[in-house]
């Protein structure tokens, strides 16, 4: 007995914790908090564990009963692994690739490398020299210098809304990578490459070294986030290399991964070198819109600046922009320069190239090129064109806009959307990491290490900028409006004024403009973070198993581990709730005490006072089981009358005569018997025809407190014992049960109430069950029920007497 019921409250807390941990897994997928893929598979570690335990536990209690529960929750483990489980690692050769001999079939090579590679080699076009370092490397450089179980346990503990956090945990990973050894086959491959450019070129080569991590300009952008190297010579190779390695665990890009939902080994870092472009100009094409406005769908869009293109893709300067026909020979159709970096020809030029490349990845593309010395077009990056959803104007906004304060307008649209908040304005006492949620950011530029904060952005307004900086690519992903090119922005909008951004018309307006906002589908729901995390929780949190009486309430019907919990919960209880009595007196202690009923209790821990013996009689004043205190105070309430005549067991009418109390006898037979604890009683109480079973659990968690009750039988006919059934389940309702009556007899359940207040059920409960003694026998009808219940509430606790 001791055993079981120790099984019993271990599986509670087993209990009280899954549920704990199930409202997490529900929280992350639909609250704003995101977690590292490492720490939700601890996460899941933790609670499959604890699931593990409860099936330990029923095994206890029930032992051979539900031997497959074991196997359901094995394969409901597997599948969630599977779900959790990094890629395949490899890290075997090659560690390093020309971009002559690089396809499309590699899967060991990112995204940007891999399409300069399919540019030079399929369309002929002009890319620089170059090679790329494979996620091979990444994965043999981190398992040659163990690394891999130190950077988990730190992106395990890594809150991404913590500033703090965030730098602390990117310092400690890239300290690691810039201070671990360069493998030597890994370093002999890239030098053996450098050489080969050098030959090639006949000369020295200087270079530009750039991450290509897996995952990178897919359907994640990664814009901007990783680190680009210019300047490389062959001495500063590995050193750079190391440092781009670094870059993965950059406060930006570890911000960017996990709200994307990506794990560390999903993003392995390949690296690319390209041989340096002396830029006399360079910019940005994008092959459409990015912000799918009606009507300029079909256009190309330059973007041109002088020298090499970091201030335009930073954000830090207005480039020159260019609107292209999109035909086989593209025309421009207007114009905006300032510094007249190219020639028409040029434009056109580039214009052809855009529709070829789109034509051959068969998308929209974001292309980066650059123009040298020598008037020579190279290109150095083609990725998807990330296009905003089609704008939809909500119907009342006509109706307000000519009530509309504008503060300011015409400015470029760099991500649409409509949002409202308090200006922030970024400036030496405002620091970004203090940015609150729902701020409307106001910035001089706008600089890729900004999505640190992303997520507690309504807008962003810059006075600098285009729609071709990272940050205006990584705003639109997240869905967060985004204006640039306002000059006077951080003069005209005050800190802490409220104003709504209005990013499809280009303007900003005076207060919040509620008919004005959209109800766009958050960003979490378009991306991977939350199609894993929907697809773990499809087979942690569904609930199948509801019903107990039902035919599919067995092992084999568990359809989640929420099934499995559900299942073990129900099993444990109406084990404990079912434990017949406790053998033939061996170990029981006889309760002595002013009631007339023979109660036998079996300690099984902290329910009697600390020395008593192991058998013979044992006073009230030593018990010290919660529960069981609680609900004898209510059972010998004053107002409750007890009488105790001679009779003759066998004689209903004596029972009557006796006041529905057994004789008493030494014996399990016609005795109640109690199972005691510290916190919990199991309580069988004999009242002459009819039985009760109380189960409790009155604890210091009000998560795992609970109480069960179970009243059947009677001396009166059927319809005399539920007139009873009714009464009980009347008052229980008022006392906040859930009640379940089946004929003549009920069960009824309270859970989740602090002990204070669950004590205070129980006194009330005593003072009912010492009130029905014999109630079958004296209510007549659903009236008179009516009026007993009404009585009960008024403080009488016996009605046998008068009838």
């Amino acid at each position: 007995m001791r055993e079981k019921y120790e099984a019993f409250k271990l599986l509670l807390r087993y209990d009280a914790r899954c549920h704990e941990q199930m409202a997490e897994f529900q929280d992350l997928l639909h609250g704003d908090r995101r977690e590292d893929i490492s720490r939700i598979r601890i996460r899941f570690d933790l609670f499959s564990d604890q699931i593990a335990g409860m099936v330990s536990c029923l095994e206890t209690m029930a032992p051979g009963k539900y031997v497959t529960l074991k196997d359901y929750h094995k394969k409901f483990d597997f599948y969630v692994r599977f779900l959790l489980a990094p890629p395949e690692i490899d890290i075997s050769p090659p560690f390093v690739l020309p971009l002559n001999e690089i396809n499309s079939a590699y899967k060991n090579i990112g995204n940007k490398a891999k399409n300069l590679a399919i540019l030079k080699n399929e369309l002929d076009a002009p890319v620089p020299q170059g090679f790329a370092v494979t996620s091979n490397s990444f994965h043999y450089f981190i398992e040659y210098n163990n690394l891999r179980e130190k950077i988990d346990d730190l992106l395990s503990e890594l809150n991404i809304d913590s500033t703090h956090s965030l730098d602390w945990i990117s310092g400690q990973l890239m300290e690691r990578i810039l201070t671990a050894d360069m493998p030597p086959d890994i370093e002999q491959a890239m030098l053996a490459c450098y050489d080969e450019l050098e030959q090639a070129a006949n000369r020295k080569v200087i270079t530009a070294v750039r991450s290509s991590a897996i995952s990178e300009d897919g359907e994640c952008s990664f814009a901007g986030q990783y680190t680009t190297l210019l300047d490389v010579t062959r001495e500063k190779l590995t050193g750079t290399y190391l440092k781009v390695l670094a870059s993965k665990y950059s406060p930006e890009a570890l911000c960017y991964r996990i709200r994307n939902g990506l794990s560390d080994e999903e993003t392995a870092m390949s690296v690319l070198v390209l041989e340096m472009v002396p830029a006399k100009s360079s910019g940005v094409l994008y092959t459409r819109s990015p912000l799918h406005e009606a009507g300029q769908g079909d256009k190309l869009y330059l973007h041109v600046i002088r020298g090499l293109g970091e201030a335009l893709v930073s954000g830090a300067i207005v480039p020159d922009q260019y609107i292209l026909t999109r035909e086989e020979h593209p025309r421009i159709l207007d114009r905006k320069e300032k510094y007249r970096a190219v020639t028409e020809k040029q434009v056109e030029i580039l214009g052809r190239w855009g529709m070829s490349i789109e034509k051959y990845f068969q998308t929209s593309q974001d292309i980066e090129w650059a123009i040298d010395n020598d008037d020579t077009l190279y290109f150095l990056q083609s990725r998807p064109l990330h296009i905003s959803a089609p704008i939809e104007v909500p119907p009342e906004r006509e109706v307000v806009e000519k009530d509309l304060v504008v503060v300011f307008d015409g400015c470029e649209r760099a991500a649409p959307g409509v949002a409202a908040g308090e200006v922030y304005r970024i400036d030496d006492n405002h620091k970004l990491e203090n940015v609150p949620f729902g701020a409307v950011l106001v910035t001089r530029d706008t600089p890729p290490n900004f999505v640190q904060v992303i997520n507690r952005l309504a807008a962003v307004v810059a006075e600098r900028g285009s729609r071709a900086s990272h940050f205006a690519t990584v705003a639109r992903e997240f869905g967060v409006p985004f204006l640039t090119g306002s000059t006077n922005a951080g003069t005209i909008l005050e800190h802490g004024s409220l104003v709504t951004v209005d990013g499809d018309q280009g303007a900003v307006y005076q207060g919040e403009i509620e008919s004005m906002i959209r109800k766009d589908a958050p960003h979490s729901e378009k991306n991977q973070y939350h199609r894993t995390l929907k697809e773990v929780l499809g087979f942690i949190a569904p609930l199948e198993l509801i019903e107990p009486a039902a035919k599919n309430f067995i092992p084999e019907g568990c359809r989640s581990m929420h099934d499995i919990i559900r299942f073990c919960h129900e099993k444990a209880v109406q084990s404990m709730f079912s434990t017949g009595r406790p053998g033939t007196g061996r170990g029981a202690l006889k309760l002595v005490a002013d009631l007339p009923l023979d109660v036998f209790l079996f300690d099984v821990g902290g329910g009697i006072a600390a020395g008593k013996q192991e058998s013979g009689d044992v006073p009230f004043a030593e018990i010290t089981c919660v529960p069981f205190l609680a609900l004898w105070r209510g059972l010998d309430h004053p107002d409750v009358q007890w009488k105790q005549k001679p009779f003759d067991w066998d004689a209903y009418d004596k029972i009557e005569l006796a006041g529905g109390i057994p004789p008493a006898r030494d014996s399990f037979a016609f005795a109640s018997y109690a199972v005691i604890g510290s916190d919990y009683l199991h309580f069988n109480i004999r009242f002459g025809y009819h039985f009760t079973i109380v189960d409790v659990l009155c604890g210091e968690s009000a998560t795992e407190n609970y109480c069960m009750l179970r009243f059947a039988g009677g001396g009166g006919d059927f319809d005399h014992r539920s007139l009873r059934i009714d009464f009980i389940t009347s008052i229980l309702e008022q006392l906040e049960f859930a009640v379940e009556k089946k004929g003549d007899m009920l069960e009824g359940r309270l859970a989740g109430l602090e002990s204070s207040v669950m004590q205070d059920k129980l006194d009330m409960l005593g003072r009912l069950l010492g009130a029905t003694k014999l109630m079958d026998m004296v209510l007549e009808n659903e009236q008179m029920v009516i009026l007993c219940v009404d009585d009960f509430f008024n403080g009488r606790y016996s009605f046998s007497q008068e009838g």
